[in-house]
């Protein structure tokens, strides 16, 4: 299945995990981070998924510094919370509070789809639709792919910062890089790992900047255009037609 798509889209999918926020030191920088962060999209008017994680989940839709009620939202399952007996019921506590305290509603988890597929009837069943993983795809390969239960998985295409010395030096400047993406690809999913993102240096963060508004400037001479995770979801899940069940008794 492809979907029509001209001009290029770009999707953006920024991860906020990390230390939950409090009255200590390392909550108020983690704050501020995330903060900045969200500035720097609502600047350039790009829509994002914002993947977050834990008790910070309420903290910064309220705050009406950050999250607004209607951003687009996924729930981070981490890889230990993805293997705990204590799973469904506290993903089930966290989905009910989001969407009793949102106008949207939820429809996307991220973490590793390796443990999560084995959850997948459980993540149909409270609306999940939609896994954002963290691998990536090579050039030409789709970034969606279907799992049971009626979920996608969906994989990045661009990761920032990169995860290695290596892949820095091979793909050069993030936004040359994806420059060459849009220009080949019909859709590319860029992911942030804001804790990353915010260790690493202030260019960094310039740079990100630098990127948005090369990517907000070509929305604006349609160029390109900007979507989300959640409205790829919603295209590909109306457009996923089950297949007729053929029964194996021919008529006589």
């Amino acid at each position: 299945m492809k979907l029509s798509a001209s001009p290029a889209r770009v999707a953006f999918v920024v991860h906020l995990e990390g230390p939950h926020v409090h009255d200590g030191q390392s909550g108020a920088a983690h704050f501020a981070r995330v903060q900045h962060l969200v500035h720097l999209f609502r600047g350039h008017h790009i829509p994002a998924t914002w993947s977050v994680a834990g008790c910070c989940d309420l903290h910064l839709i309220q705050n009406k510094s950050l999250l607004q009620s209607d951003d687009e939202l996924a729930l981070a399952i981490s890889a230990k919370q993805a293997n705990s007996p204590l799973l469904r019921d506290s993903l089930r506590k966290r989905v009910t509070a989001i969407q009793n305290n949102t106008n949207t509603t939820v429809g996307l988890v991220s973490g590793q789809p390796a443990q999560l597929r084995n959850h997948a009837a459980f993540l149909a069943e409270q609306g999940l639709r939609g896994i954002l993983s963290n691998m990536s795809k090579r050039r030409g390969e789709n970034i969606y792919s279907p799992l049971p239960c009626g979920l996608w998985q969906f994989d990045e295409t661009l990761a920032i910062p990169h995860r290695s010395w290596l892949a820095r030096l091979v793909s050069g400047s993030v936004l040359h890089h994806l420059q060459k993406l849009l220009s080949t690809e019909k859709m590319t999913i860029v992911s942030v790992d804001a804790m990353r993102l915010a260790d690493t240096s202030s260019r960094s963060l310039q740079n990100l900047e630098k990127l948005l508004r090369h990517v907000s400037h070509a929305a604006s001479r349609e160029e390109v255009a900007i979507t989300t995770a959640g409205e790829l979801l919603a295209e590909l899940t109306a457009t996923r037609v089950a297949r007729p069940q053929h029964s194996i008794l021919r008529a006589a």
